[in-house]
């Protein structure tokens, strides 16, 4: 019986074997490439609070291996994406350390698929990174639009409530002018004065300096009605106001130019190693994956040996042990 259980092991040994080596030897070749990246943060402007995440969470995005799959086939069915997403899911490794984007894939595949592939997946990347820029700038655009409207609409009520005071002032100084041109007139016309005389007497003194007064005030309200009728609101301190307000404005729409001009010409990822067409195989590990058919095979013969039924001797065997 000893002997009927060994080759039960031998032969269970020998089977899983054969069969992991088979299996090993079908196994296609794998192959690795690697890639190193750096994503340029764009210089906007600092009207722009838009901020962006594209660390190695945005690397790892589904869209990614998505629209990498309608580019690389791997699969003769037209249009089937699933194998091509799967294998990156499970295959691709991405890391992150000192502003750099580490990635490393492996597949079993030609050397040429598994290149390329690593290389469609870092340039579908650079396309999303300039998508998701143009999303923030439209978004912070509208936001600008709204802050500026609002601005217009103080810079509005800060020029009616100047032009207002305008008005008013306009007609405070027509009434002060008129008040003093009637006063010169009904003092001209004063006998009280007489003409050519050298000024030796106090009354006379007091009449030509308070006509002096007058003509000085009248001029000093002429003026100022000229100043206001050439620079409008702008002659009062409170134009500042109108000022900052449309510099603030000017500041949004130029914020907004530079936004675009920055989405046009931004370069988002920097090569720092591109994909390389890997040098040979680093795949399957065909020694291991015999190995662990053999240990099965050791554990399962073992089993079977132990609880294989046993089978009974003949009888005329026994008849003859007794004799």
């Amino acid at each position: 019986m000893a002997a009927e259980r060994r080759w039960i092991f031998l032969v269970t040994v020998l089977v899983f074997l054969i069969g992991s080596t088979i299996y090993a030897l079908r196994q296609p070749l794998e192959f690795e490439t690697g890639a190193v990246v750096r994503v340029k943060v764009p210089p906007l402007p600092a009207e722009f609070s838009a901020r962006f995440h594209w660390g190695a969470d945005f690397w790892r995005s589904p869209d990614l291996a998505v629209q990498v799959a309608k580019k690389v086939r791997i699969s003769d069915e037209p249009g089937d994406t699933w194998p091509v997403v799967s294998w990156l899911y499970e295959n691709l490794e991405i890391s992150e350390a000192e502003g750099l984007i580490i990635l490393k894939l492996r597949g079993g595949f030609t050397q040429r698929t598994v290149r390329d592939a690593l290389a469609e997946y870092i340039e579908q990347a650079s396309e999303k990174l300039k998508s998701d820029l143009r999303s923030g700038i439209e978004r912070e655009s509208h936001r600008l639009n709204a802050l500026q409207k609002a601005l217009e609409g103080q810079r509005q009520k800060v020029i009616e409530t100047l032009t207002a005071q305008l008005e008013e002032r306009k007609a405070l100084l027509q009434a002060q002018k008129g008040s003093i041109e009637q006063e010169l007139q009904g003092l001209l016309k004063s006998r009280q004065m007489r003409v050519g005389e050298q000024g030796a007497t106090l009354e006379s003194w007091y009449y030509r300096t308070y006509l002096e007064s007058l003509l000085k005030r009248l001029g000093e309200a002429e003026r100022e009605l000229d100043l206001l009728g050439t620079q409008g609101v702008r002659a009062f301190e409170g134009y500042q106001r109108v000022r900052e307000l449309e510099e603030r404005m000017e500041s949004l729409s130029q914020a907004q130019v530079e936004a675009r001009q920055i989405l046009e010409s931004w370069e988002p990822v920097e090569l720092v190693t591109p994909a390389q067409l890997p040098q040979g195989p680093v795949g399957p590990d065909r020694t291991r994956t015999i190995l662990w058919g053999v240990g099965i095979g050791v554990v399962v013969g073992f089993l079977l040996a132990i609880f294989s039924p046993r089978q009974r001797e003949p009888k005329q065997a026994v008849d003859r042990s007794q004799r």
